[in-house]
């Protein structure tokens, strides 16, 4: 009986959620790290409270990925969470956002990860997109 009981509770320590291995993505990906994505761009449409309607174009990736916070400096107060579902669409956003994108194309995007944090920003991830380029 004790025995089943130790192999009870190792078998829920085990098995039990982290931050790391809750998502179930295809891939891992992190916050303010680079990365390189793949997919379709797409347009979309957010509203920001002060202006109104507004365009933004995303990355709808090929598989979903999960998306794992930055690793958090001794004293950050507030330090950013993983998110825990996975990831299908990632916002375009930085220099190569200015480009002529290929919306409806399939490409590559290169760049670094962020989360959102302004009311420009629809998708919860977005990339700070140094290359786009047609696959």
């Amino acid at each position: 009986m004790l025995l089943r009981t130790i192999a009870a509770v190792a078998l829920a320590i085990l098995g039990a959620a982290t931050p790391g291995n809750a998502c179930e993505g295809d891939a891992r990906v992190t916050l303010d790290s680079p990365a390189t994505l793949e997919g379709v761009l797409k347009q979309g449409q957010g509203t920001h409270e002060a202006q109104g309607a507004f365009s933004y174009v995303y990355l709808a990736l090929d598989k979903p990925v999960c998306v794992d916070a930055a690793k958090a400096d001794a004293g950050d107060e507030e330090p950013q969470e993983d998110i825990e579902a996975p990831v299908q669409r990632v916002q375009i956003a930085g220099e190569a956002s200015g480009d002529k994108l290929l919306v409806g194309k399939r490409v590559s995007v290169s760049g670094s990860l962020f989360a959102a944090h302004t009311m420009w920003h629809v998708e919860d991830v977005l990339i700070d997109a140094s290359e786009v380029s047609p696959r």
